[in-house]
């Protein structure tokens, strides 16, 4: 009884966090809401940019930035053309979401480590998207559902009081008892309060099935292929296993379903470790 009665009194700390967390300003959150609707209409998409002087200009600054071309992104058309028109919105939407992260949960003692974590991931999920061949479009939306995968994380640390322990990663060889275990013990798992978030602040629908089901992405004949892709990205920085061991122990048909081959997911792991020495250097 005790047991449950904790598990509810976390779970109500949890939903009123989510609650307390700021909405994007006006503009923003109108933008995103708009482009989450299923019926969206890219034409109002659109509009509402071209309508808003101050959103297109930050849209255009974001998008120069985020290439480093500057003088080559002039309009909105181009920076549609580099991006994509969905990932641009969330890509904006990532930007105001990486802040109210630093502010609502700076209590947390290691917060840094939840920062440098999301960012292995998102450099994965670009690498993994590459290789599968994806569209520009998807392979954005993907990187952006990287660095926001773990903020459910980030909730249930606050609402439990556990701000000064470290914010890690799942270890690779727990990716599937980890959420698990967090229902036995919390009555809940990062990954539904993560989607809770996302869902708040109006990211994209891919986003939300992604950060939701980043360690269950194959459940029966239901496979999620950008829960797919987060679950896999976990294993390209570590040091072990090689893809040859990752399929025979554990992601061999999420692997078959993005259609990577144990070479390509080991191709992959050398692409992160070249990116990854040339942001050192």
């Amino acid at each position: 009884m005790a047991g449950e009665k904790r598990k509810k009194e976390l779970a109500h700390k949890i939903t009123d966090l989510i609650h307390r967390l700021p909405l994007f300003p006006h503009n923003i959150d109108k933008l995103l809401s708009t482009a989450v609707k299923p019926s969206e209409d890219n034409k109002e998409i659109l509009r509402l940019i071209e309508s808003d002087p101050e959103l297109r200009t930050e849209l255009l600054q974001m998008a120069r930035s985020y290439y480093g071309t500057v003088g080559k992104i002039e309009t909105i058309e181009d920076a549609v053309h580099h991006v994509g028109l969905q990932a641009l919105v969330q890509l904006i939407g990532i930007s105001y979401a990486r802040n109210a992260i630093q502010e609502e949960f700076a209590a947390l003692k290691y917060l840094n480590e939840y920062i440098d974590h999301s960012e292995d991931i998102s450099i994965s999920c670009r690498i993994l998207a590459e290789i599968c061949g994806m569209s520009q479009d998807q392979l954005e939306i993907y990187t952006i559902g990287g660095q926001i995968h773990d903020i459910g994380r980030l909730a249930i640390m606050v609402a439990s009081n556990r701000i000064n322990v470290h914010v890690l990663g799942t270890l690779w060889d727990r990716m599937v008892s980890v959420v698990q275990d967090e229902k036995l013990t919390l009555g809940t798992d990062h990954c539904d309060v993560g989607m809770r978030i996302c869902r708040k602040w109006n990211f994209s629908s891919i986003i939300q099935e992604g950060v939701l089901r980043h360690h269950t992405p194959l459940v029966n004949s239901d496979f999620s292929v950008a829960g797919a892709l987060i679950f896999i990205s976990h294993f390209l920085s570590v040091s072990d296993p090689s893809g040859e061991i990752l399929s025979s122990l554990l992601a061999s048909e999420v692997l078959a379903k993005l259609n990577l081959a144990p070479a390509e997911f080991d191709k992959a792991r050398n692409v992160y470790k070249s990116r990854a020495q040339n942001s050192i250097g």
